[in-house]
């Protein structure tokens, strides 16, 4: 990339096969800049920039929109920022508007082909317990879920679960006082947060974890690694199953403990583990996960540059697949912008 970054974000166009990157930090410095890799010639070209500099945001591609990207909220250096600019890769234009709250370190998700959720995250200095919907012939604004969460939280995982459409699993996360290991449901008909069952919940507080939807017919959510408290790592898992809204037993570990990696479904069903932090320095290990042999984990080809707090898009859906790791940083060095193809 152009410029190191970490903090920020990878989306994939699906017109053309790119990858927009956008916002993030670099030298404790925010970016409003957005570059885009274009995998024909491995080279990435500048593509304009953002309305606002933007970290801890999301970017989200809606295919009913013509795969417009809505990058939403972020931090600015200063305070949280209370819009979102939708980006048309075709012109390379923005349209910003406004979201129903400032917020920042927020999770989204796409519960419908029109619908897009933003989850928590911090309201300025406040970790909010909402959720903010985007409709698709409502364009001029978020608007809130008719009801909250329990708690406010960030660090937390929000996951489509694909099969049902317009349900997110909601998991771990802190409020910046208490971590927790609650579990909780949003449904984008509803525009509301579900309660589950009492008891069903994680065995230990998360935060900094990834949770990967596995499809039908396994249809179930891998909840893997992150911290019990921003100290202690962990190398475990632990599954939900969609079917009965359970958390089902689970014996297998990653090979090292790991938080703030990434997490990607291949198109061969295979979950690819890359990068992360351990509680001391930033890891080059990768891991594939099998969920067909009861999620065993296999150690593959590792980074050439360890990192965290990068991204992972993956760009192939031929053959196993291939995916671009961008940028996140490297203990004793700072941000990167050095970029790898993982060919799995």
């Amino acid at each position: 990339m152009s410029t190191p970054r970490y903090y920020h974000t990878s989306t994939l166009i699906s017109q053309d096969g790119s990858v927009l990157i956008t916002g993030g930090i670099t030298a404790s410095v925010g970016l409003a800049s957005i570059e885009r890799y274009i995998p024909s010639t491995g080279c990435f070209q500048s593509s304009g920039s953002m309305s606002s500099v933007r970290y801890y945001h999301t970017a989200d591609s809606m295919s009913s929109l013509s795969s417009w990207i809505i990058i939403a909220g972020g931090y600015n250096g200063v305070t949280a920022v209370g819009t979102a600019d939708i980006y048309d890769p075709a012109t390379e234009s923005i349209v910003t508007i406004y979201l129903a709250s400032a917020i920042y370190a927020h999770r989204s998700a796409i519960v419908s082909e029109s619908q897009l959720v933003l989850i928590g995250g911090v309201n300025t200095a406040v970790v909010t317990n909402t959720g903010q919907l985007f409709s698709i012939g409502h364009p001029s604004a978020f608007t809130f879920a008719i009801n909250t969460m329990s708690v406010g939280l960030v660090w937390h995982t929000a996951t489509p679960l694909q099969n049902t459409s317009d349900l997110v699993l909601i998991t771990g996360g802190t409020d910046g006082v208490s971590y927790y290991a609650t579990v909780s449901l949003y449904q984008g008909s509803s525009h509301a947060f579900i309660s589950l069952a009492p008891g069903v919940s994680l065995s230990t507080a998360r935060v900094y974890h990834t949770g990967t939807y596995v499809p039908y017919p396994i249809n179930q959510v891998l909840i893997a690694g992150g911290s019990t408290n921003s100290i202690t790592y962990l190398n475990t898992l632990a599954l939900f199953d969609v079917e009965t809204l359970q958390f089902v037993p689970i014996t297998t570990t990653m090979l090292s403990p790991r938080g703030w990696h990434t997490s990607t479904i291949l198109p061969n069903g295979k979950i690819l583990i890359i990068g992360g932090f351990d509680g001391s320095t930033s890891i080059s290990t990768c891991e594939l996960i099998d969920p067909e042999n009861n999620y065993a984990s296999t150690q593959v080809a590792s980074l050439k540059v360890a990192r965290y707090i990068h991204t992972a898009t993956i760009l192939s859906t031929s053959g196993n697949g291939t995916v671009l790791v961008c940028g996140g940083y490297k203990t004793g060095i700072g941000a990167l912008n050095s970029c790898e193809v993982y060919v799995v």
